[in-house]
């Protein structure tokens, strides 16, 4: 029997704490993660609630910018005959329509550019008034 108690270890695992100093630092650290998570998601709703009104004021519109874009005064006072409207997200149709414009050229045309979304569209039935006009165009998604 002797032998055998040298064999065995004296200590038992009972012995042991169940929650090392790691494990301590570890869920402490968790914690005071979660708490602070909690309490900045209220922090948050509180700033939310604690917005300005602001009231805008109607401007009136300024018509010198209608005469700035009206290409069909652009077209007169160019001497161009030949205008070419683009549409387009990725630029494709705007660098087409410029290459159609210089192309025009070849035909005496002298042509022009135009994004339809900075141009008064209403003004393309004048374009008639305009002798030999042309109106082109080039859409691309």
């Amino acid at each position: 029997d002797a032998q055998t108690e040298t064999e065995m270890p004296t200590g038992s695992v009972s012995d042991e704490p169940f929650l090392g100093p790691l494990d301590i630092i570890l869920l402490v650290c968790l914690l005071a993660g979660t708490a602070w998570y909690l309490l900045k998601g209220k922090k948050k709703e509180n700033q939310a609630s604690q917005f300005k009104s602001y009231s805008i004021q109607p401007t009136t519109v300024n018509t010198m910018t209608m005469v700035e874009n009206s290409f069909i005064k652009k077209l007169q006072s160019s001497g161009r005959r030949l205008v070419v409207f683009y549409g387009s997200q990725t630029g494709t149709a705007e660098e087409f329509a410029g290459r159609l414009a210089k192309e025009g050229i070849r035909y005496q045309m002298k042509g022009m550019v135009a994004d339809p979304e900075e141009c008064n569209m209403e003004e393309l039935l004048m374009l008639k008034d305009i002798d030999k006009s042309l109106a082109v165009f080039c859409l691309a998604t």
